[in-house]
């Protein structure tokens, strides 16, 4: 797994739980209750953060949890809270659930959200709410409730982060075609160079002034992306790792390694790769530049390779990073496609985004299904329930059986052959069927 990619376990805090006390002041021998509700658990949030580039921060966090909310108390005082986990992360970050969610259990993948602007938030875990304290369960023919709910779980689940590039100029070619170098040039930043392929093993980002002569107003981020080889889209080479960086560029740069014993063979492999990605990649603007004319072969053989590139329906334009031939030219292209770009946006017109809604008859609803060694309730609303029940106190149980009742799910356990010491399981929750109070 790549830099731009974390697989991590997040944990929101559980709810507090609700207290079961009364009133003991002095000359009041029979107080009533005054149990105070628990506090909520905190959640796990994921936090834009404009100076990042890569989720490796993230990646060493392998389990995140957040605090749990506090108990009530007596006098009615309300738990405190749980703290909030925040883990920051690049613009351009896709939260989905993972597929493998631990103990051999599978789910399927789920999108959490997207952020793309520094600040954006996205809570990818819950805290659980707090249990209401006995002072919620009085009642006209109740007037001493010992009950009192446990507070409700937080959600946690297995996640899975992957970063997509945000950037507006994307440096696409062959391993070692001087896309680092080029970068370089053009920017300020300084990313690793060598002769060998796969030098670039993780997206590199630099800022290029478009209209130097504006101060520095216009100006474009410029990633130059790992080099793709033939197979990139089956995920050979760096190939599914760094493919995705190039969705969200508006202009692509085509580098052709002018070195290469075949430099225009060696971008139509590059260009093929990008068609199997998605073809409307190649219809982006996406200007062409061929590499390392300060070499003697290649300055030689230019003319040449431009004439084949141009039959091929390209303009090609020739640079040397070391000697800056060809660098201001190059940078007035980049400027005209980025317009043709921005143009071409402002041209869409966007469809409003249409929300389905699916009916889930387990968010009401309820199913038992036989286990191996028992019984299982399904059911978003009766698990929320079971979880939030103290089964120690007598009166609390009484309270879950009756919904069980009121709900027809008690007459469906009968139905399905619960007996005494049969398992049922609600949630994470584990009850032995009994006789005398049946649950």
């Amino acid at each position: 797994m790549f830099a731009d990619q974390a697989h991590i376990f997040v944990a929101a805090g559980d709810g507090g739980n609700g207290s079961a006390s009364f009133r003991r002041e002095a000359h009041v021998p029979r107080g009533g209750p005054d149990g105070g509700d628990g506090g909520k658990g905190g959640d796990v949030v994921l936090e834009v953060s404009a100076g990042m580039t890569t989720l490796a921060d993230v990646r060493q966090r392998r389990h995140v949890r957040a605090q749990p909310g506090g108990s009530g108390g007596r006098r009615r005082s309300h738990g405190r809270n749980g703290t909030d986990v925040v883990l920051h992360v690049p613009p351009g970050t896709v939260a989905r659930v993972a597929e493998r969610q631990g103990q051999g259990e599978t789910v399927a993948p789920a999108e959490l959200g997207e952020l793309l602007a520094p600040g954006d938030r996205l809570v990818v875990a819950r805290g659980g709410t707090g249990g209401r304290g006995n002072v919620h369960f009085v009642s006209p023919t109740h007037r001493a409730p010992t009950h009192a709910e446990k507070g409700q779980p937080g959600e946690q689940r297995w996640i899975e982060l992957e970063l997509k590039l945000i950037a507006d100029i994307g440096l696409v070619g062959a391993p070692n075609a001087g896309k680092s170098t080029l970068l370089a040039a053009l920017t300020a930043a300084r990313p690793e160079v060598g002769a060998f392929a796969f030098t670039t093993v993780s997206p590199n980002l630099g800022v290029m002034e478009l209209d130097p002569e504006d101060d520095g107003e216009r100006t474009a981020v410029i990633a130059d992306l790992p080099g793709l080889i033939e197979g990139a889209h089956e995920g050979r080479g760096l190939g599914h790792a760094f493919l995705r960086h190039v969705e969200r560029t508006r202009v692509l740069v085509a580098v052709v390694n002018g070195a290469a014993a075949d430099p225009a063979a060696d971008w139509l492999v590059v260009e093929e790769e990008l068609r199997l990605r998605d073809p409307a990649l190649l219809e982006r603007p996406m200007p062409m530049v061929v590499t390392k004319l300060d070499l003697p072969e290649v300055h030689d053989r230019w003319p040449k390779l431009r004439d084949e590139l141009a039959r091929a329906g390209r303009q090609p334009i020739g640079v040397s990073a070391h000697d800056g031939t060809g660098l201001d030219e190059l940078r007035a292209a980049l400027r005209d496609a980025m317009d043709e770009a921005i143009s071409r946006e402002a041209q869409v017109q966007t469809a409003p985004a249409v929300r389905v809604h699916r009916f889930d008859p387990l968010v009401a609803g309820w199913e038992v299904l036989p286990e191996d060694d028992g019984l299982r309730i399904r059911g978003r609303r009766i698990e929320a329930a079971a979880a939030r029940i103290d089964f120690e106190n007598e009166e609390s149980r009484g309270r879950f059986q009756r919904t069980l009742e009121r709900m027809g799910i008690d007459a469906e356990l009968r139905r399905r052959g619960a007996e005494p010491g049969t398992m049922v399981r609600i949630g994470r929750v584990e009850l032995e069927w009994g006789e005398e109070d049946d649950a």
